[in-house]
């Protein structure tokens, strides 16, 4: 009989969605206005400082090549891959699909992409098969981002369908990048480190592009309102990060990213609540939809229990 399952996993993985709520609100509050590379840079210190804080002060042997705890450099090469992958060509990705297609295409996109790439991504590198559960749960979700896509999107740029690629091309990297982690976590379950090694795989690429666009005189958008409201959303997203590090720790990662879209649902709910915004049919409906997939990724069929032997000689 399927039960509800609700591990460890399972939980942080709902930390880091309502995690991701807590920096779209922020971020909604302020309306920030700045230069998306410098803006994902920004959200980037936060967990930086910390993280390199936290190894700092335990000695670091993890990170010395000649140390016994040396992490090795197939798993430090991994971290850095996926925070290259997720915090640079993700982050542009995103930012050239909200100006393609549109924030209703660009949320519907890059949430379906992680979640499609979760099974995928998962299957071919970790050899992790999702079981019927997760693809009907994936179905469903996918269905309920087209409904927020829609109510989200009240007329569609001429270039939607390039911008609905772009989107799901950053899914699919922030997927890759939860692959990645999955990979060194369940070998080495070090947090700060692998923190700290897949953020340094995003701040050294956009840092060198935010300086030689400085250097070669291109304007840099910002103003300091906008800067501290990204710093803010940094701190909530430095929680979301460790989350989803804890998550796939001991969660299969096509599940991490199907609860992940519970940021959707808590966001649309923050809306209401906070901005007093109304939800159309779609926006309902696609809530309604995204809610039932992470319900259905959550059940689990329990074997019926095996009957005990009965003993040689013993009546029954």
């Amino acid at each position: 009989m399927p039960t509800f399952h609700l591990g460890p996993g399972e939980r942080w993985a709902f930390v880091s969605a309502l995690a991701y709520t807590a920096v779209n609100i922020t971020l909604r509050l302020a309306a920030p206005k700045i230069d998306p590379a410098l803006g994902s840079l920004l959200r980037l210190l936060p967990l930086t400082v910390i993280a390199f804080g936290v190894v700092l002060a335990s000695g670091a042997r993890e990170l010395r090549p000649h140390a016994p705890e040396f992490l090795g450099w197939r798993l430090v090469a991994a971290l850095v891959a996926g925070g290259a992958s997720s915090l640079v060509i993700g982050n542009i990705l995103n930012f050239l699909a909200l100006t393609s297609g549109g924030l209703g295409v660009t949320v519907a996109g890059v949430q379906a992409g992680s979640v499609l790439g979760g099974l995928w991504i998962g299957l071919l590198a970790l050899g992790e098969r999702p079981w019927r559960a997760q693809l009907a749960a994936a179905a469903l979700i996918v269905a309920g981002l087209v409904g927020v896509g829609i109510a989200q999107t009240s007329s569609l740029a001429e270039t939607w369908l390039l911008g609905l690629l772009f989107a799901l091309g950053a899914g699919t990297t922030y997927a890759l990048a939860n692959v990645l982690s999955r990979y060194v976590q369940v070998r080495r379950p070090v947090l700060f480190v692998t923190l700290a090694v897949s953020n340094l795989g995003g701040l050294v690429p956009l840092t060198l592009i935010v300086v030689g666009r400085a250097a070669t005189g291109e304007a840099i958008a910002v103003d300091a309102p906008s800067a501290g409201a990204v710093l803010a959303a940094g701190l909530a997203n430095a929680v979301a990060l460790a989350s989803l590090a804890l998550a796939v720790r001991s969660a299969p990662v096509a599940t991490v990213n199907t609860i992940s879209s519970a940021s959707i649902v808590f966001s649309f709910l923050g809306s209401v609540v906070l901005f007093q915004e109304t939800g159309s049919l779609p926006m309902v409906a696609g809530i309604l939809l995204v809610t039932a997939g992470i319900v259905v990724a959550q059940m689990r069929r329990v074997p019926p229990p095996v009957a005990a032997a009965t003993p040689p000689g013993v009546a029954t």
